[in-house]
Formats: structure tokens, C-alpha cells, sequence
């Protein structure tokens, strides 16, 4: 005995597609307009309450090489276990050229805030930017056996 497609309780076939009918209510919304707020909120707070830094510092294998003002413009070529050039323009930093093979380094942009930085990990380089008192071996450092 068959039945024909009218006979079959299949939801999708007596509302043509539609399976979720359900409306959003206003409880809903506030919830999606608090976290939207609390989000913009907190991008701001980053970006007004972190301080531009002074320095960039080089790091190759992990030990600080140099040291250079965000407030001079110029070209640094930074030799580890490749080459990359670190452009400094107009109180920013960024990686312009580098011979690894991903060229992540390049990618990532421009750097000028405390405690942003770039990685080049095939050639083992970090930049990042410090503030002008600090110490470029400062911080906590710990090994955990």
C-alpha cells in the first residue's frame, strides 16, 4: 500500500523548505547587542590604553643583537639564519624583505605598539617593540621541570 507525498507528515514537504519558523525575540536581541558592545568596547580599550612604543628589538636565537629608535627612519638588514630587512618609517616597523620560504614575516604587517611583534621562525628572528626603560633582558623567564 502506497501512500501518496500529500500523505507523508514530512515537514519540509508541507511548508515548501521552510523547517524553523521560529521568530527571534527580544531577549535574543539584547543578548546579541550586549556581546557586540562589550566586544567593541574591549577593542577599544586596547587600542586607547596601550602605549606606542619607543624601540624595536632584535632577537636571533633568542638573544637580544640590537636594539633600534622608532623615532629614526631607516633600513636595518637583520642576518641570523637567513636574511631579513626591518624598515623602520614614520615611528612603525615592519619586515620588507625576507629569503625564508613562507614570507610570513612580511605578511604580518606593521608593528609600533608595547609588546607587538614579528617572527620570522625559519630564520629564528623575532622584533619587538619595547619602551624606552625597558630592559632588554627584563622579564619573567622560568623553566618548569
Amino acid at each position: 500500500m502506497r501512500s501518496s507525498l500529500a500523505d507523508l507528515k514530512c515537514p519540509l514537504y508541507k511548508t515548501g523548505g521552510i523547517v524553523n519558523t521560529k521568530k527571534i525575540n527580544k531577549f535574543e536581541i539584547g543578548i546579541w547587542i550586549a556581546i557586540i558592545s562589550i566586544t567593541v568596547l574591549l577593542v577599544c580599550a586596547y587600542y586607547f590604553t596601550s602605549k606606542s612604543g619607543e624601540y624595536v628589538q632584535v632577537k636571533i636565537d633568542g638573544k637580544v643583537t640590537s636594539k633600534y629608535s622608532l623615532k629614526e627612519n631607516g633600513t636595518y638588514p637583520i642576518i641570523g639564519s637567513g636574511e631579513n630587512i626591518l624598515v623602520i618609517d614614520e615611528g612603525e616597523a615592519y619586515i620588507k624583505e625576507a629569503n625564508c620560504p613562507d614570507k610570513l614575516c612580511v605578511k604580518q604587517g606593521r608593528i609600533k605598539r608595547v609588546g607587538q611583534s614579528l617572527i620570522c621562525l625559519p630564520n629564528k628572528v623575532v622584533v619587538e617593540v619595547v619602551e624606552a626603560n625597558q630592559d632588554s633582558e627584563s622579564g619573567v623567564d622560568a623553566i618548569v621541570k
